[in-house]
Parts: structure tokens; sequence; C-alpha cells
């Protein structure tokens, strides 16, 4: 669960610097600076491979967590239950 919280917070991050990096480029544009144009567009396009990345991976564990659920359900036992048991049921 703590590894959860790690990734949420750093694609919260990721997403945060994102639009920082985007904010940058126009403000640099505006400004007619071609070095913050460049940092600006560095910095968007870092922080969406990063939060593209964790997406990638949360949607992964999600479907795995899908998986588990209905594996149970074809087994007759009941969906609602915590997550953390299902692979020690037999």
């Amino acid at each position: 669960m703590e590894k959860e919280a790690i990734e949420a917070a750093a694609s919260a991050v990721a997403s945060k610097s994102t639009y920082g990096g985007a904010a940058t480029s126009v403000l640099g544009w505006l400004l007619s600076s071609e070095f913050t144009v460049i940092v600006g567009i560095v910095v968007a396009v870092a922080g969406l491979a990063v939060n593209w990345y964790y997406k990638a991976k949360a949607d992964r564990r999600q479907e795995a967590e899908h998986e588990a659920r209905m594996a149970r359900l074809k087994r007759g036992k009941s969906s609602d239950t915590d997550l953390g048991e299902l692979g020690g049921e037999g």
C-alpha cells in the first residue's frame, strides 16, 4: 500500500511539473527568451513522460486486481473483499 501512495505522489508531481514546464515555455515565448522556452519544453516533456509511466503502471495494477476479482467470482466467492487477501485463498 505504501508503494501505491508513493507512485500516486510521483504521478501528481509529474503532472504538476508538466503544467509548470508548459507555463515556463509560454513565459519564455512571451519574453522572447529562447533558453527559457527550451527549458520549459524539456520540463514539460519530462513531466509528461513520468506521468505516462505511472499511469501505465496503475493501469496494469488495476487490470491485475480486476482479473483477481473476476477469478474469485468465477469460483463462486463474494466479490466484496479486501484485495490483499485474494491470493491467499485457494
